[in-house]
């Protein structure tokens, strides 16, 4: 903002040397009594005018208008009022030209860009870093939280709590090898846990972008293998049986897992809507990509063989949306973090989502089974900052470009809340 006002002065400066010297130069002629006349009615006029803009007759715009016109005439008058072919070589003429012109010259710039162009535009730009000055803080938080957390880990690795906390940290921020490596330090402490396979082999799926490879395909049959009924692993199954194109074994897993799902839940209702995609594949309607399975409730640590924190009433639940006027701004597969995080202390989340734009709209809730830890739950919280973040780069930190919203001091147990995302990330 500084810089662009800094230049616009020195572009006048330059014209105004230009343009005065020559007037000052010029030589000296007598001023005529009929020159004197009309500068005197230009200054008693000049002075009307500063007399309506300060009992409010007049606005500074209308103000500047007026002087402009009014100087315009005086210049006009002047010429005709000189002999046919005679210039305006006088000193005192060029003086007066040369002061009309360090004048009219300024006002008639910001006039003309106050039509033309857009003052809005550099406040704008000079706002925009400091929009959403908690989003840099807090993803630095995010940041030295889990880098501690990696550096006790390398020192002490014998903790399957820490590196399944470090696991689920590195999908918040997008970072799906380090989370697949972190899923593996867990299974050599405690090996075969069906909720840790469903979850390491959701990290594999995206790092590949939804994808199934060897990897993740063996990771879910050895989770259904252990536990027949591990939701995760059904609905990843049932993904990757309809992206290979078998609607009948797709069929299989998720109605399984129908049955296992609370009926008036999201979960049930995505299932569903699932189920009747592989069903009209199945009687040859027309293949689709498979919508990316509910996002399951988080193993805790407990999972992986230590003990959980007790359970907790808390619950924040609404409805996530993208705002209409920004709906093409985004793609698809964008990834959607619905977030919260303490209105007071660390900037850490408390539980987090991850979905993406074509799940949305829809219902969403956040309580001790969506923490990142155990030892920071939505249940220890007074207030919370409820977010929504759409991310082009999958990201969880704000980048230029991705869309946000927020919902300040919300209660642990709110219900029916509207999250929209409706703000750009500059």
């Amino acid at each position: 903002m500084t810089a662009l006002w800094l230049i616009v002065l020195a572009l006048l400066l330059a014209t105004l040397l230009c343009l005065i010297p020559p007037l000052l130069r010029r030589a000296p002629a007598a001023e005529t009594a009929s020159d004197a006349s009309v500068r005197a009615f230009y200054l008693a006029q000049r002075e009307q005018l500063r007399r309506d803009l300060s009992n409010g007759a007049l606005t500074a715009q209308a103000h500047a208008r007026a002087e402009e016109e009014l100087q315009r005439d005086l210049l006009q008058d002047l010429a005709l009022r000189r002999p046919q072919g005679a210039p305006l070589t006088g000193q005192r003429a060029g003086i007066a030209a040369a002061c009309l012109l360090s004048v009219a010259i300024p006002v008639a710039a910001v006039l003309l860009y106050g039509q033309l162009g857009n003052p809005r535009a550099a406040a704008t730009v000079a706002l925009a870093p400091s929009a959403e000055p908690h989003a840099a803080d807090a993803a630095d938080d995010m940041a030295l939280a889990i880098n501690a957390l990696a550096q006790r880990l390398r020192a002490a690795p014998d903790d399957p709590d820490g590196w399944y906390t470090l696991a689920r940290s590195y999908e918040t921020l997008g970072r799906y090898a380090d989370a697949v490596a972190a899923y593996q330090q867990v299974l050599r402490l405690v090996p075969g846990q069906p909720a840790v396979l469903a979850d390491m082999a959701d990290a594999l799926l995206s790092a590949r972008q939804g994808t199934p490879d060897e990897a993740s395909i063996a990771a879910v049959a050895q989770a259904l293998d252990a536990q027949p009924d591990q939701p995760k692993a059904l609905a990843l199954a049932g993904m990757m049986a309809l992206r290979r194109g078998d609607a009948a074994e797709a069929l299989v897993h998720w109605e399984r897992l129908q049955t296992l799902l609370p009926p008036d839940s999201e979960a049930a209702r995505q299932i569903q809507s699932n189920i009747a995609q592989a069903r009209a594949m199945a009687a040859g309607g027309p293949a689709a990509p498979a919508t990316p399975p509910p996002a399951a409730p988080a193993a805790s640590a407990s999972a992986a063989g230590a003990s959980a924190s007790p359970a907790s009433p808390a619950r924040i639940s609404g409805r996530a949306r993208i705002a209409d006027a920004l709906r093409d701004q985004v793609r698809p597969t964008d990834t959607v973090f619905i977030l919260a995080r303490p209105v007071e202390g660390s900037r850490m989340p408390l539980a987090i989502l991850r979905l993406r734009v074509s799940d949305l709209p829809r219902a969403f809730v956040l309580d001790d089974s969506t923490s990142m830890s155990p030892e920071a739950t939505l249940s220890r919280a007074g207030k919370v900052r409820v977010e929504i973040r759409v991310s082009q780069s999958g990201g969880a930190a704000a980048q230029p470009g991705d869309l946000s919203g927020v919902l300040p001091d919300v209660g642990i147990h709110a219900e029916g809340l509207e999250l929209v995302a409706d703000t750009v990330v500059r």
